[in-house]
C-alpha cells in the first residue's frame, strides 16, 4: 500500500495528515510540539488502524520535511519517496 503524508495547518494548529491511495483511508493527528524535528514514526502513529486490517505499507510519499525519517522506515522495508 502507498501512504501519502503531509503537515497541514488549521487555525495555525499543525496536523500530520495521511491518506492511503489503495484503500482510501485518511488519518490526522495534531502535532503538539512544533519545535521538535519531524521524526514521526509514521508506521506507528497513523496506520495502526490499517495494519490491523492486514494491509502492509510499502511506500510513503512525502515532502522534504520527512527526509529525516528515511533511514528509520527503511529498516521496516518501507520506501520513502520525497518530492
Amino acid at each position: 500500500m502507498t501512504l501519502e503524508v503531509d503537515i497541514m495547518a488549521i487555525n495555525k494548529n499543525p496536523f500530520m495528515v495521511t491518506t492511503s491511495r489503495n484503500i482510501k483511508f485518511v488519518t490526522s493527528e495534531i502535532i503538539h510540539d512544533k519545535t521538535k524535528k519531524y521524526d514521526y514514526d509514521i508506521y506507528n502513529t497513523s496506520p495502526p488502524n490499517i495494519s490491523c486490517m492486514g494491509v502492509l505499507v510499502c511506500n510513503i510519499l512525502a515532502d522534504g520535511t520527512f527526509e529525516c525519517i528515511g533511514d528509520g522506515i527503511a529498516e521496516m522495508a518501507i520506501a520513502l519517496k520525497v518530492t
